[in-house]
């Protein structure tokens, strides 16, 4: 990925960290999960990620004003420049498609969807 300070390809995920989950710009308080790569494989951090999903749905489908999903983040802050910049500390980057592939995102969104109910409409970025 591009360091947004020197504009190199050299950024890269720390080996552990935390992640995010942003739903159409909502988050709940627990939010996020921690992942680290020393110790789990990227089945294990989509696992994580489904079942933070999944609480993130149930919780949003109790809304009395529910609007279609449209826009989902999945981001960390824990990201580092191999050529030693300084990444500002309210820095996110995606981790779709480092972490976590967009196919599995699409899947489990659409998934978790039916069974709470809950209408997707992603819009393309």
């Amino acid at each position: 990925m591009y360091c947004p300070k020197c504009f190199n390809n050299n950024l890269s995920i720390c080996s552990h960290g935390v992640i995010h989950l942003i739903v159409n710009g909502k988050q709940m308080d627990a939010g996020r999960f921690l992942y680290n790569l020393k110790k789990e494989d990227l089945p294990e951090i989509q696992k994580s990620f489904h079942l933070k999903l999944e609480e993130f749905f149930e919780w949003y489908s109790n809304f009395k004003n529910k609007q279609a999903i449209t826009k989902i983040e999945v981001c960390s802050g824990d990201f580092v420049c191999e050529n030693g910049c300084h990444i500002d500390i309210n820095s996110r980057f995606s981790v779709i498609d480092v972490l976590i592939s967009k196919k599995s995102i699409i899947n489990f969104l659409n998934d978790l969807g039916i069974k709470y109910k809950l209408h997707i409409e992603l819009k393309q970025d």
